[in-house]
């Protein structure tokens, strides 16, 4: 089996704190990977790392052989992420939060707006697109 996700010695620190040090793990296609720990152990830094939502201070990642760092896009492409907290920002409408996730992934102009019409239509969000999510 051939390695889908690789952490090498990930490090990330914050001014003075390392809030990530050394972290090196791999994960073979076809696995099923938890990374568990207290509160403050550096778990959702670990991740936002490996997806390449923050930028290791030294180390690397790869996804499906995709350095995060070089090759963010690619990487991104082959993976996807749960967060454990509602994923959305609240004074945006629907719209404007995909429009800024579909940015992230590299979705732009026509392609982008027909792709954020379309996930409005699938889960019948059309009539309320502008609204604010937190009404």
């Amino acid at each position: 089996m051939a390695d889908i996700l690789v952490a090498e010695h990930l490090r990330k620190e914050f001014g003075a704190v390392v809030a990530v040090e050394e972290v090196s793990f791999k994960v073979q296609e076809g696995e099923i990977f938890g990374l568990l720990g207290p509160n403050g152990a550096g778990k959702t830094t670990t991740i936002s790392m490996l997806t390449g939502l923050l930028p290791p201070t030294s180390g690397a990642a790869w996804i499906a052989g995709h350095i995060v760092a070089a090759e963010g896009q690619a990487a991104k492409r082959t993976c996807g992420l749960v967060p454990q907290d509602l994923a959305l920002y609240p004074t945006l409408s629907a719209r404007a939060n995909l429009e800024f996730f579909g940015r992230i992934y590299g979705l732009g102009g026509s392609r982008l707006r027909q792709r954020v019409d379309d996930a409005l239509d699938i889960v019948g969000l059309t009539e309320r697109a502008n609204g604010r999510v937190d009404t």
